[in-house]
């Protein structure tokens, strides 16, 4: 069985906070989530967004992006 490719996605919430996810979704997939997600909410808080993605890809988790420099 071969395991899904992780897509490390950068989004910005509706507090304009910017946020990476690591997930199996695609693109496709995310976008469908979104809108549906979105239908139901009045604003896209980045923590409730990882817990309702969580339902759909148990893989998804949020990810700190730092600078390295050498």
């Amino acid at each position: 069985m071969r395991k899904p490719k992780k897509i490390v996605y950068r989004f910005f919430d509706d507090r304009e906070e910017k946020h990476y996810v690591i997930c199996s979704l695609d693109h496709k997939e995310l976008e469908a989530l979104i809108e549906k997600y979105k239908s139901r909410k009045t604003d896209v808080i980045a923590k409730d967004f990882i817990t309702y993605l969580k339902r759909h890809d148990k893989d998804v988790e949020e990810v700190i992006v730092k600078d390295f420099y050498f």
